[in-house]
């Protein structure tokens, strides 16, 4: 494969996001289920909460984009609902997993072409609107950690 801007540009965004996922991680890990339910703000999501729209949020697009292929992430779809009963640090973090497994699966395999098709075109929407919908949770999240005297998502 010839090394161009764009595969560089490519691969260094992928690893940000590999280092992204991973401080994502580190964040809620140690969170216990009181930690989770505090409510910084009032009448705003709790840090669990928050957490799990994450989940939901990249479960929901993969599965938008993929449909059958990602069958698996069915369950984090539920997240969101009304009545849903919180979770655990671990099953976040096992949901972050999960729906990582498929981002690197299905969206991060590189093209050695430098043009696009409709397909690759396609992936780049989705990692674009997983993306869009990670970050700011992501940053509302590592402010209300903060705001509780724990660390933020430190990358």
């Amino acid at each position: 494969m010839m090394l161009t801007r764009s595969t560089v540009a490519e691969s260094r965004a992928f690893d940000s996001w590999q280092d992204y996922q991973e401080a994502l991680k580190r964040a809620v890990a140690p969170l216990t289920d009181k930690q989770l339910g505090q409510r910084p703000l009032t009448a705003r999501r709790t840090l669990g909460e928050i957490a799990e729209h994450i989940v939901f949020g990249r479960a929901l697009h993969l599965s938008r984009i993929l449909g059958p292929e990602v069958a698996e992430l069915a369950p984090y779809q539920r997240w969101d609902d009304d009545g849903d009963p919180p979770r655990t640090a671990a099953e976040i973090v096992q949901g972050l997993e999960a729906t990582w497994r498929i981002i690197e699966h299905c969206l991060m395999r590189g093209s050695s072409s430098d043009t696009l098709d409709d397909e690759q075109a396609e992936v780049l929407r989705t990692i674009w609107g997983l993306l869009d919908h990670d970050l700011p949770h992501a940053g509302q999240l590592s402010l209300l950690l903060r705001a509780i005297g724990m660390p933020g998502v430190e990358l």
